[in-house]
């Protein structure tokens, strides 16, 4: 639920979270917080952010993110193993884009190379050729080489790693083309 504007700020222009007794600047932070991590799911460094705009200090901040992991509200590694699942098994993005993806939404380094690294190379491959053959029906009427170019990019843009992608595109494309 997003907080009326006057939640956010009096009459006179002075933020309300200073004029705010403490209780229910909480109720309000904890009510924000919570509805936004009920329409997905928020890393640490999303929530951190929420926070951060909502006029808490560093040390609030951190007081808060221990509550919501303490809670199970926040785990950066079920979100990105969530990620590897919807993105990799369900849309057909390869590794990279993944990644990408994780380090968009701030979850660190080694914690999303573990969760990638759970995906399983002859999923990624499988995946990545059926994306192929969807795509390569719209070539159809293409040069093999130019196919083979654009299918090839077309691949590596949604992430898939170069020995993924010559492995789908040579499936995918038929060696003899009119």
């Amino acid at each position: 639920m997003t907080p009326e504007p006057a939640d956010e700020a009096t009459f006179d222009g002075s933020s309300a979270e200073h004029d705010e007794p403490g209780p229910e600047r909480d109720e309000r932070i904890d009510r924000i917080v919570v509805g936004r991590l009920r329409r997905s799911a928020l890393s640490v460094a999303e929530v951190r952010a929420v926070l951060v705009e909502h006029g808490l200090d560093d040390v609030e901040v951190e007081e808060w993110i221990e509550r919501y992991e303490r809670l199970g509200y926040l785990d950066d590694a079920r979100l990105a193993e969530q990620l590897v699942h919807s993105h990799g098994e369900r849309r057909g993005r390869g590794s990279g884009a993944i990644l990408a993806e994780l380090a968009r939404r701030g979850v660190d380094v080694g914690v999303a190379r573990e969760a990638v690294g759970e995906l399983d190379p002859e999923v990624e491959l499988t995946n990545a050729i059926a994306v192929a053959e969807r795509r390569a029906r719209q070539l159809g009427g293409l040069d093999r080489a130019v196919a083979e170019r654009r299918l090839s990019a077309f691949l590596a843009r949604r992430g898939y790693p170069g020995d993924v992608v010559r492995e789908a595109v040579a499936t995918a494309l038929p060696r003899e083309r009119s």
